[in-house]
């Protein structure tokens, strides 16, 4: 019996430990290599990189636009900022706004190690950067997360109420543990599960007029947990569904329809 109870214990550690080392792995993907960058498109950049704290240098781009808004990249799970560099470039000649692209602690140059926490932190700092060196308006900053990245903007927004200007969410999802249920076909795999990424439980704390951009068709989040998460958001709020769009295809398969939302979505902004 003694020897059962051993093997047991030992059998529910593997997979306790297990189940921890698939969930970071589930949710980080980074790439050092970078596919680009932004002068090979004929945009002009500033290489920037943030001090978080010891053992972590974030690194970023810096653009300058010709309008008053800011927009903070905050991007998806896997690759880094240089797969970002067609969508910049598209955004920098539609709407003419500045960005910070921000390449979150083990991601691209920047050092350190992603963790829930560590990411949160990692926009804190890019937006302080924004506000103390760049000397941007607070309230002209549009915090952009898309997919991972929605849950940093949703933190953001919490904390820094009645400052930052908006936030975009593309591809949004609801919580870490309800997409970890839809992947493992219903078990209760989150019961394991550290990460919350909890938009749908934090979404209603947010006082941030919000813009939801979701791809009907996205394969990777399912449309109608952005749905999901639009019900739950405070005014004021827009939802964009892009017909035929996956998950990172948004602007490309929307064209002007995304960019007048985007559009019309800073317009509101700046006219509060």
């Amino acid at each position: 019996m003694t020897k059962f109870l051993t093997t047991l214990v030992l059998l529910l550690l593997a997979l306790f430990l297990l189940a921890r080392w698939q969930e970071k792995h589930a949710v980080f993907f980074p790439t050092r290599e970078f596919l680009g960058e932004p002068s090979h498109f004929g945009l002009k950049y500033e290489d920037v990189y943030i001090s978080v704290g010891p053992g972590v240098k974030l690194h970023g781009w810096y653009v300058k636009g010709s309008t008053d808004n800011t927009v903070l990249w905050l991007h998806g799970n896997a690759g880094n900022i240089s797969d970002r560099v067609e969508i910049l470039v598209s955004m920098t000649q539609n709407l003419g706004v500045s960005s910070l692209l921000l390449d979150f602690r083990g991601y691209g140059k920047s050092t350190g190690k992603p963790s829930e926490k560590g990411i949160y932190t990692d926009a804190e700092a890019a937006f302080d950067w924004l506000v103390k060196e760049k000397k941007t308006d607070a309230g002209s900053v549009i915090a952009y997360g898309h997919s991972l990245g929605s849950a940093v903007a949703v933190d953001l927004a919490i904390k820094e109420k009645g400052k930052l200007g908006g936030i975009v969410l593309e591809s949004p999802f609801t919580s870490a543990k309800e997409v970890a249920r839809m992947m493992y076909g219903g078990l209760p795999v989150d019961l394991l599960m550290t990460m919350k990424l909890d938009n749908i439980g934090r979404i209603n704390d947010t006082d941030t007029p919000l813009l939801i951009i979701h791809g009907e068709s996205d394969e990777i989040i399912p449309f109608s947990m952005g749905q999901k998460l639009y019900e739950s958001a405070p005014e004021p709020k827009t939802f964009l569904p892009v017909p035929g769009a996956d998950h990172s295809d948004c602007y490309i398969v929307g064209g002007e329809t995304y960019w007048n939302a985007w559009r019309d979505f800073l317009s509101s902004i700046n006219n509060r």
